[in-house]
């Protein structure tokens, strides 16, 4: 696992996002709620919207470790400008 050395409330107070959507869940596990169906129809929403937090979350840090790693390597971005071809002519035929 990473981050084995940080505790659980590092980890989440680096992500509070994902802490929000934490403590929702827990909010619904020391609710009042009697029905298991309307235990079960908070929790589908609370975890697909951590779930969706979730994917978020990664797609920046990757995003991010991706940005980082271009910038070490020192390579430049050259713009040609944009392009002016519309197209190929096609094949065979006359103008």
């Amino acid at each position: 696992m990473m981050n084995d050395t940080k505790s659980l409330e590092e980890r989440l107070e680096a992500h509070p996002e994902l802490k929000e959507h934490i403590l929702a869940l827990l909010d619904v596990a020391e609710s009042g709620l009697r029905r298991a169906d309307d235990v079960e129809e908070e929790l589908i929403e609370k975890v697909k919207g951590l779930g969706q937090q979730v994917m978020q979350d990664w797609a920046e840090r990757g995003e991010q470790a991706a940005d980082q790693s271009f910038r070490e390597s020192g390579e430049k971005v050259v713009s040609n400008g944009k392009k002016n071809s519309t197209g190929t002519r096609a094949l065979g035929k006359s103008p």
